[in-house]
């Protein structure tokens, strides 16, 4: 099977031009001339107007080389048109803006902003995105407390037990690809660029949805450059799918999270703890124990525990660790090295309590919302308000996301979660064997937590959380979406 996979894999299946023939500028704008029949001379134009979009295709049908059919793609009706949404598996925001103020993906709108949940895991972002039912745990290996034991993590990812969304996608390659994208990350992205096409020729719904696990594997081992590789061939996709059916098709490309870009070290938290006196154990049985979550290598931790504050306390103080998280009665409390702050929620608004330092950085941000009046009395904060002071914060929409992590993301949820530093990473030591870590995802901060959605079906609004983008898609499309969601 894996031979199979990987000889699939040497073609794309995408044949449009990687870039034009030749440039001119006319009065619809520049011109982008291509060759698609690969005989030297353009047949096909594509129109970049004054804000730089391309809103103009038109061919060559006489053979003369000039344009004589010209298509005005804004004007084609979202509801007469096929949709094509396309995940990709990590890419962080500003490097999608970055592409796109290069010059690509033009027949887009710009990027949105997109602050996705934590931790910044596939199954909990796809799900907040498609508006699914809460996964079973942030991932396929989890500590079951009614079974008293570990979940067969890497059996049940492999049966994609851990994601209600895929009942959504029209595409999603077999799991056995996400640990070959790992070894061999471009021909598994190849093979997925190929399938999509033939996905979509077979011209049976008017919805596409695709996850495309490849660019995991282009991110995690070779960073930035990967993911901009990725980009490359989608946007030529993009390209050919809009020639070949005359602009009767729009398109909407967005990640699940962002990702770190920085290669990390080891973090060994395990070891720290049996050094401060804790058991790690498979079944817990006493105040001293905890179990640790390993799959994948991440920047984010989750444990499992009796004493949730006293494990918290003790990862928080290592080295390498940024924050650690656990609820009690009815709050979030979180520490970091040198603070203590607790998270509360009253009907969609939060309040933030900085007990001992500052581990959140909020306060300066709650004093300036408290002087515009959207802070009520008891500290509870308007929560559109919140979210739009702290989009560029280190930790965008903090308060919000950790509660929902304890609250919303999943129905097996860890003690204690961690969130580390770029430089540092958790998980399991198989994937050593797998792959060199250049970059990854999973903690609370901006790199990691912001992503992207951007569509040429129409603009977006310029930022969003993950879990209103089906909202913010059906009025765009004018249809539900995601659709088929039961």
């Amino acid at each position: 099977m894996l031979a199979a996979l990987l000889s699939a894999g040497c073609a794309s299946g995408v044949r449009f031009p990687a870039r034009p023939v030749s440039e001119c500028e006319t009065p619809l704008g520049t011109r982008l001339d291509y060759d698609t029949s690969g005989d030297g001379a353009a047949d096909y134009f594509a129109y970049r107007d004054k804000t730089g979009r391309i809103s103009v295709v038109a061919y060559d049908y006489s053979k003369d080389g000039k344009p004589d059919s010209m298509v005005r793609l804004d004007s084609l009706p979202v509801e007469r048109c096929r949709h094509v949404l396309i995940i990709l598996d990590g890419v962080a925001y500003d490097l999608a803006r970055e592409y796109y103020e290069e010059g690509h993906l033009r027949m887009f709108h710009p990027p949105s902003r997109v602050v996705a949940p934590f931790p910044g895991l596939t199954d909990v972002c796809i799900e907040d995105a498609l508006g699914c039912i809460p996964n079973l745990a942030f991932e396929a290996l989890y500590y079951d407390r009614r079974k008293e034991r570990l979940t067969r993590g890497a059996w049940d990812y492999l049966y994609m037990r851990n994601e209600p969304f895929a009942q959504l996608l029209t595409y999603r390659a077999h799991t056995i690809c996400d640990t070959i994208s790992y070894f061999s990350p471009w021909q598994i992205f190849k093979h997925e660029i190929k399938r999509v096409k033939e996905t979509f020729d077979r011209r049976d719904r008017q919805d596409v949805l695709v996850y495309l696990v490849g660019s995991a594997g282009m991110g995690t081992g070779n960073g930035r450059k990967g993911h901009v590789r990725c980009l490359e061939l989608v946007e030529r996709l993009v390209n050919q799918m809009t020639w070949e059916t005359r602009g009767m098709v729009k398109f909407t490309l967005m990640a699940d999270h962002g990702h770190t870009y920085t290669e990390p070290e080891r973090l060994d938290i395990v070891g720290r703890l049996k050094e401060k006196g804790w058991h790690s154990v498979r079944r817990l049985r006493r105040p001293g124990d905890f179990i640790p979550v390993e799959f994948g290598v991440v920047t984010y931790a989750a444990f499992y525990t009796r004493d949730a504050a006293g494990l918290a306390a003790d990862i928080a103080a290592i080295d390498g660790v940024d924050l650690a998280a656990y609820h009690r009665d009815g709050a979030v409390f979180v520490r970091s090295s040198d603070g203590c702050a607790v998270v509360r929620e009253r009907n969609g608004r939060y309040a933030y309590e900085a007990q001992e330092g500052d581990p959140l950085q909020l306060n300066g941000i709650i004093a300036k919302l408290s002087e515009q009046g959207k802070v009520d009395a008891d500290g509870f904060i308007e929560d559109a308000a919140l979210f739009e002071a702290t989009l560029v914060h280190v930790y965008p929409d903090p308060l919000r996301r950790l509660w929902r992590a304890f609250h919303a993301e999943a129905e097996n949820v860890p003690d204690v979660i961690a969130s580390l530093r770029d430089d540092r990473a958790f998980g399991s030591g198989a994937y050593d064997m797998l792959v060199k870590v250049k970059s990854t995802h999973g903690s609370l901060n901006r790199r990691n937590s912001t992503t992207f959605i951007m569509s040429t079906a129409g603009p977006l609004p310029p930022a969003m959380r993950s879990d209103e983008i089906p909202g913010h898609m059906s009025a765009l499309l004018g249809r539900p979406f995601p659709p088929g969601k039961r």
